[in-house]
């Protein structure tokens, strides 16, 4: 059981709590994104046949996606209709919502506070959070250390 918990950490992105996501979780807000409102099954289509593509066995079960789709109801990252039989979902955050989440969770747990303030006027000043600007901000970040 321990080693499960230790492989389920290696795979969260963000600091343990609220503001992490496993790579599952990652790849189902990809595709939620991509759409107004999904199923649980069409998300396990859509995973499967990118499984398909990349390995020949060990693909995902259905039961997997149901709980990690209810997390992320519970995460509030996902918003769940559940007037029919089929519960829809649909997105409670967009990317950039849910980047400066993860991004303000780390810098609130692992940054001095000079660096956290840098990181918060980044995340306020920036309307595109993209690869070239974090990377900047990580090496103003280590250039203060």
């Amino acid at each position: 059981m321990k080693n499960k918990i230790e492989n389920n950490k290696k795979n969260e992105i963000g600091i343990s709590g609220f503001n992490s996501i496993s790579n599952l979780e990652a790849e189902i807000m990809k595709l939620v994104w991509g759409k107004d409102k999904i199923t649980v099954r069409k998300v396990h289509e859509e995973l499967l046949k990118k499984e398909v593509q990349e390995k020949d066995h060990g693909f995902i079960p259905y039961t997997s996606v149901v709980s990690a789709m209810a997390g992320l109801a519970e995460k509030h990252l996902l918003k769940e209709d559940r007037s029919r039989k089929t519960y829809l979902y649909s997105a409670a955050l967009d990317e950039k919502e849910l980047s400066k989440s993860i991004i303000k969770s780390v810098a609130d747990k692992l940054l001095t506070e000079s660096s956290k303030n840098m990181v918060y006027e980044f995340l306020d000043y920036k309307n595109n959070i993209t690869v070239e600007g974090i990377n900047k901000l990580l090496d103003e970040i280590n250039e203060k250390k």
